[in-house]
């Protein structure tokens, strides 16, 4: 009895590992899909190298058949690109990526995205990995280089405010569009305060509204005149200016050919001014400073009157003739033999020594006394005749 029940269970147990041996040849002499989830691939189930606990095995493809082609591509249009950039673009998910240049295959490009270095017409054929593709919309990519970029002038005129002016900056060159650091776009920009800036010039992006701009020009720092307004002190016969690097001087407005230090000499009466500079761009200019007291420095005899012709009939020349040039004012009045003074003039001498002063007066027939002031020294008289 003992004997025959264990022959039943050893029986049993031969037959079921031949059925379970069955049902493995089975499954795997089946070619397809047995289970949705891969366990391994074919190649792992012929060398023996699996480690599925499995009985279900992919045979023939290490991909689901119902993989899906996606050659969308993130740029929707044509486009151009300015100067050295790049263009990067992506597809959606394929199973094989090949990207293509004017309709050749581009080597090495089989990925799901490309950077775009150079113009051309660009697309994608992707596929699912079983001999089905599909191809993406082209694209135009063109590339405009950059323009030459511009120079802003660099003289200290071009970048110092003298006081209440104003400064014009300028490129060197002409471009379709301007783009200056403070956001104006015209082909110069007016500066009136202190500020540093810099100028780009751009070109027109093919038919679009955008516009390549070029590097930035060299930067130009606009900086306030710190030069002092002098002031006038006279000692004796000299007028002193404030201190400074650089000085000119003037006298009834006229500029003075001679010193160009703090002190300068007076020579006769008048209005006298000083401008002065640190760096001879901007110059300050003082307030006149009026000389009345008479300079020991004027000969009354340094200069001689005459007037032609004389007798006259109302129009005549006056003319004084001096030992040097000189420049200044001359006061002239003309009085009759009671003393009433028929005419008054006063007139500025252009740094000139030779004055000749055109009259012409309806005079009563008579002797008139012809009164005169060079730079306001001691009058000097001489007598005409009216015929």
């Amino acid at each position: 009895m003992k004997k025959s029940i264990f022959l039943f269970f050893l029986l049993l147990t031969i037959f079921s590992e031949i059925t379970a041996q069955s049902i493995r040849r089975s499954a795997i002499s089946f070619y397809g899909i047995t289970n949705d989830n891969l366990k391994a691939t074919a190649g792992q189930i012929a060398n023996g190298s699996s480690s599925n606990n499995s009985n279900s095995y992919v045979i023939g493809f290490q991909q689901p058949l119902n993989y899906k082609i996606n050659v969308a591509l993130s740029v929707l249009s044509d486009t151009t690109i300015c100067g050295n950039g790049k263009l990067v673009v992506k597809s959606g998910t394929c199973f094989t990526y090949q990207w293509f240049k004017n309709d050749t295959a581009i080597v090495g490009q089989r990925t799901d995205s490309i950077s775009i270095l150079s113009s051309g017409v660009y697309k994608l054929v992707g596929s699912d990995g079983l001999n089905k593709y599909d191809t993406s919309k082209s694209i135009r990519v063109s590339f405009v280089p950059k323009p030459t970029k511009p120079t802003l002038a660099k003289t200290l005129k071009d970048t110092i405010l003298c006081f209440n002016d104003t400064i014009r900056l300028k490129g060197n060159l002409v471009y379709e569009r301007y783009l200056w650091s403070t956001g104006d776009t015209t082909s110069s920009i007016l500066i009136n305060s202190p500020t540093s800036i810099f100028l780009r010039g751009g070109v027109r992006m093919g038919s679009t509204s955008n516009y390549c701009y070029s590097d930035s020009s060299n930067l130009i720092t606009i900086r306030k005149n710190t030069t002092p307004i002098p002031s006038l002190l006279r000692v004796d016969d000299n007028l002193y200016s404030t201190d400074s690097k650089n000085y000119k001087w003037f006298m009834n407005n006229l500029a003075s050919p001679v010193s160009a230090t703090n002190v300068y000499k007076i020579l006769y009466k008048g209005f006298y001014a000083v401008e002065t500079s640190a760096d001879k761009v901007c110059w300050s200019r003082s307030k006149d400073f009026i000389v009345q007291n008479d300079p020991a420095s004027l000969d009354q005899k340094s200069y001689l009157l005459s007037a032609y012709p004389n007798p006259t009939s109302g129009f005549f020349y006056l003319q004084a003739k001096l030992n040097k040039r000189y420049s200044g004012y001359m006061e002239l009045s003309i009085v009759d033999q009671t003393g009433t003074s028929k005419w008054n003039i006063k007139r500025f001498v252009f740094n000139e020594n030779n004055i000749r002063l055109p009259i012409n007066l309806k005079l009563n027939k008579g002797s008139y006394s012809i009164q005169v002031k060079l730079n306001g020294y001691k009058t000097q008289v001489i007598q005409i005749i009216a015929l």
